[in-house]
């Protein structure tokens, strides 16, 4: 039983893995039972990394250049992977006396085809069995978050909105809610906003290039750009950026959702190719100025006039010269962290899932149809129940 059954919230664990593939996040949480809004507080994080040779796996997941008998062990391997995390964040001391009732396990996404432009059929596949994380947990699991709303004609993405709503809606300010993972996606949320009041979507490369590049051309064993080190030492090639954010995914209306299809190998193939003659400095930067360009345009096309504030979260949030390039794009907007509302940057993803899947238990829906283009909501997920019998 759980700390918070007689205090009225539940407790609940997530466990992320983006489309950056550089592991899972664990974050134990609390959700308050009451009305909506149900505000999330996380209790403890942990992060998982894949080594080397297990995200290589992974982006051959994602890329569709691995044999089916390796991505059915890689799934069984993940689970186990996302069982380490969890455990990492229930072993941290401020865990101490909290007993997840939920877990959500969102899963490591490695084919995103909601239209089924490219298979025929509208799917979303997550891998990371969850039956090993019931196991190992001895928790109920809810996984497989997309699908039921990919059923009903969505994308099956962002399903962060609905966590966004009642974490961080506001009675005053226009908040642009901005995560910087692999991919970057925004919430907009006008002053007491309601459900169908959301606007939610994929705006354009996050991490993924700037990660990428770093890994193609940066220094031996380079994973990311520190603090956006690199790039803080370049300029930018103006017209390669103008050009990049001709895409035409960037200037699409919503709904929209994007993965390592759009931004992935083939992306980064051009980009290097049409920035071969400049310096990795340059190269950065340039790919900065696409994100914040990207980003810049997603607020545009969210709703008429400037945010009053735009709370940054994700890995994108520690590079200094990215946050620089989205203050100088958005310059009508305060730029914040989502660390000013108590959520902290990197655990944001985590503690939606665990939100989510406590939404799900609880039989309340858990997407946002104005944002996934569903035609209504609906509870979402797969439910794993506990391995032991009561």
């Amino acid at each position: 039983m759980s700390r918070g059954d007689a205090a009225g919230y539940a407790c609940a664990l997530g466990i992320m893995t983006g489309t950056s593939a550089d592991g899972a996040d664990a974050a134990l949480v609390t959700v308050e039972r009451g009305p909506a809004p149900r505000r999330t507080r996380l209790i403890a994080w942990h992060h998982q990394g894949y080594s080397p040779a297990l995200r290589e796996r992974v982006l051959g997941a994602q890329e569709g250049t691995m044999a089916m008998r390796d991505l059915l062990a890689l799934h069984v391997e993940l689970g186990r992977h996302a069982a380490l995390a969890a455990g990492g964040a229930l072993r941290a001391k401020e865990a101490a006396g909290f007993m997840p009732e939920v877990v959500g396990l969102h899963g490591q996404t490695v084919f995103h085809d909601p239209q089924g432009k490219r298979s025929g059929i509208p799917l979303s596949i997550q891998i990371g069995e969850p039956t090993v994380v019931a196991h190992a947990l001895g928790c109920r699991v809810v996984s497989n978050f997309r699908m039921s709303d990919i059923l009903e004609g969505g994308e099956g993405a962002p399903l962060v909105p609905r966590f966004d709503l009642n974490q961080f809606v506001s009675e005053a300010s226009d908040r642009v809610l901005l995560n910087l993972g692999g991919i970057a996606n925004l919430t907009r949320l006008k002053p007491a906003a309601r459900v169908e009041d959301v606007i939610a979507f994929d705006c354009g490369p996050g991490n993924m290039l700037l990660d990428a590049i770093m890994a193609s051309v940066g220094p031996h064993g380079s994973r990311f750009d520190a603090e956006g080190a690199q790039a803080a030492r370049g300029e930018a090639a103006e017209e390669v950026v103008e050009e990049f954010l001709a895409d035409p995914f960037i200037a699409r209306r919503p709904p929209k959702s994007a993965g390592r299809e759009e931004f992935g190998a083939a992306y980064l193939e051009r980009f290097l190719a049409r920035t071969a003659t400049l310096s990795l400095p340059d190269r950065m930067r340039t790919a900065v100025e696409i994100t914040a360009g990207a980003v810049a345009r997603g607020v545009a096309l969210s709703g008429s006039g400037r945010p009053d504030e735009v709370l940054v979260s994700g890995g994108g949030a520690l590079n200094r010269t990215l946050l620089g390039a989205l203050g100088r794009a958005l310059p009508a907007s305060r730029l914040l962290t989502s660390e000013t509302l108590g959520v902290p940057v990197l655990a944001k993803e985590a503690m939606a899932f665990a939100f989510l899947a406590f939404e799900t238990i609880s039989g309340r829906p858990g997407n946002v149809p104005s944002a996934t283009g569903a035609r209504k909501e609906v509870v979402l997920g797969s439910v794993t129940p506990a391995p032991r019998p009561r």
